[in-house]
């Protein structure tokens, strides 16, 4: 692979021809990175010579000076797994980038097993010794993070325990969670959408739930399901064995609850995340009432559940440069700063938009390190929603780039339960200016319509899924096996509170737990999102009030990156979490656009 010098933007093409990325600033190239991550590798492993069994006797500036380094080499590994990642995500059948992602994965490893020294006898401190430290003005920017590091000292074992714990995570854990991805990601079926039967993956026979054939649409998830059957047992034992050793771990490491885990790492109570869950439960109707809307466009009585994403207008075509202009306008509506932000990725080069053989699907936002600007990848089909795709990832875009210039390398990132609010946020600004300027009527229509769908995929529907869980580890922890049958039956109950009587369910959608990576890979992952888009519909209405007031208090919020606890970052925009009615203006949010669609 090879990389530009020329820093020049590149003039776009039908579906963004020639939009390619310059990763030259970051590493000059394939043996410069191997050189770079040696030479990390060696410094963690000295910081581990230097510093290990030294944390019980060090003052706050040796303290800051450990932080310093710790941050320095944190920061020099990013940079360089980050150009790997970024050289690979263009090119997935390159040998070379085959070759430095393995290396890159061998050496993060062994820095890690380097440096964990640190954060355990930091965590084995007395909590009266810790404080001295932390409260010192010397560490004062990183003084969160130390904090942080401590909420999990209770749960955190000997260091050989936890070396152990970690050599044991391939065969206990990682082999269930490689069955589970093998079984779903090989998955194919023969499916005719037209054109005669075509093998067609998971990924593929889910992409038609949008398609305007309603025949079509019911078809490809009947025949999703049925493929689903015949691996429901093997699916189902690799939850439930993964379930059962978390339970087992949790046991060991004293948690009360299985959602403590994930509470700690978000940084949220769990009473703020019960009551979040409770107050989406009690809004479903919102949802219920734009079924039935829908079901009224459609020319239906009731919606079915293959009927749920069908189309709602139609998307007119924009082409890259238009959508650039878009953006330069709907951010430039909200801050200069953000506007120039936003344009730096496109005059550096910083975004790789080209669709072409090799390059991985999807889209994200890398923030590649702390001294170094933030890179996206997307790829961009001419379509209205890749605007709002680049729209949201410049979001994250901005976050990276503020929080870097105010944080150190530890504290500039956030949990997830933070990460999607600046993402979001800048959707909602790009869609704002969509609907205040756009004329073609399809496209509004359809506007609204994704806006909608796409606020209730993540915040009812998210919550679906915790409840799911929730019910699942609960039965697990009873001594109950998590069967097919079972699993089923929770799944079907849970998804029958959020359609209520506006969405027919079919018999087949039992199975729909089975094929969800989350549940396999993270538990509870999901209520991060409920809380990040929930948290983001509550910050916009503030926009909506206090307008250009709100700006500054907001771009405060992104350059404070993870140098904070949420219920903090959040509190100093007028969201407390703790009050029981923080969510309403979110909901009320959500209401206003189903109002939106409703009125044409």
């Amino acid at each position: 692979m090879t990389t530009s010098t020329d820093a020049a933007p590149v003039p776009a093409g039908p579906r963004a021809a020639g939009v390619h990325w310059d990763l030259s600033p970051l590493v000059a190239g394939a043996e410069e990175a191997r050189r770079q991550l040696q030479e990390g590798l060696e410094r963690a492993r000295a910081f581990e010579s230097r510093y290990r069994g030294a944390l019980a006797e060090m003052d706050a500036p040796g303290l800051a000076e450990a932080l310093a380094e710790l941050a320095e080499i944190d920061n020099d590994l990013s940079r360089v797994s980050s150009y790997v990642n970024l050289r690979e995500s263009v090119d997935v059948t390159s040998e070379e980038n085959k070759d430095l992602s393995a290396a890159v994965d061998r050496a993060l490893v062994e820095a890690g097993n380097a440096l964990r020294f640190f954060d355990l006898e930091w965590i084995a401190l007395p909590e009266e010794r810790a404080r001295e430290l932390y409260d010192a003005p010397q560490v004062g920017r990183d003084r969160h993070y130390l904090m942080a590091l401590r909420r999990f000292a209770p749960h955190t074992l000997s260091e050989p325990e936890e070396r152990m714990l970690a050599e044991r995570s391939p065969a206990a854990v990682s082999a269930w969670q490689t069955l589970f991805g093998r079984v779903t990601s090989t998955l194919e079926v023969p499916f005719d959408a037209g054109d005669g039967p075509e093998p067609h993956t998971i990924d593929r026979l889910l992409a038609h739930v949008r398609d305007p054939d309603r025949d079509l649409r019911r078809r490809a998830l009947e025949t999703l399901y049925d493929a689903l059957g015949p691996h429901a047992d093997t699916l189902a034992h690799s939850y439930d064995t993964l379930v059962g050793d978390r339970l087992a771990m949790d046991r060991l490491r004293s948690y009360a609850s299985p959602m403590d885990p994930t509470h700690l790492r978000n940084e949220l109570p769990g009473e703020v995340v019960d009551r979040m869950l409770d107050a989406v439960e009690r809004h479903y109707p919102i949802a219920h009432r734009w079924f039935r809307f829908k079901a009224g466009i459609l020319g239906l009585d009731r919606l079915e559940l293959h009927d749920q994403y069908a189309p709602v207008g139609e998307f007119r075509s924009v082409d890259y440069p238009e959508a650039r202009r878009l953006i330069d306008e709907s951010f430039g509506r909200f801050s200069p700063r953000v506007l120039t932000i936003a344009g730096a990725f496109f005059d550096e080069r910083r975004v790789d938009a080209e669709p072409r053989a090799g390059k991985r699907g999807g889209a994200f936002c890398a923030p590649v390190a702390q001294d170094a600007s933030p890179y996206i990848l997307l790829n961009f089909t001419d379509q209205m929603n890749d605007v709002m795709t680049l729209a949201h990832e410049l979001g994250h875009g901005m976050h990276f780039t503020l929080a870097s210039e105010q944080q150190t390398a530890l504290s500039a990132g956030t949990g997830i339960a933070l990460a999607e609010v600046p993402s979001t946020f800048a959707e909602l600004l790009a869609f704002d200016h969509l609907m205040a300027t756009e004329n073609d009527p399809e496209t509004r229509r359809a506007l609204v319509s994704e806006r909608v769908e796409g606020s209730f995929a993540t915040v009812f529907r998210q919550t679906v899924l915790t409840r799911y869980e929730q019910r699942a580890y609960a039965l697990r922890a009873d001594g109950s096996t998590l069967t097919p049958d079972r699993l089923s039956e929770i799944w079907f109950e849970e998804n029958a509170k959020y359609y209520g009587d506006s969405v027919l369910l079919p018999e087949r959608y039992r199975l729909g737990w089975s094929y969800i990576p989350h549940f396999i890979s993270t538990r509870f992952y999901t209520y991060a999102y409920v809380f990040a888009h929930l948290a983001t519909l509550a910050l916009y209405a503030r926009y909506r009030e206090r307008g250009e007031e709100f700006v500054g208090d907001y771009l405060a919020f992104l350059a404070a990156g993870g140098s904070m606890a949420p219920a903090e970052l959040l509190g100093a925009l007028g969201v407390d979490l703790d009050d029981p009615g923080v969510w309403e203006p979110g909901f009320e949010e959500m209401a206003r656009m189903v109002e939106a669609a409703e009125a044409g």
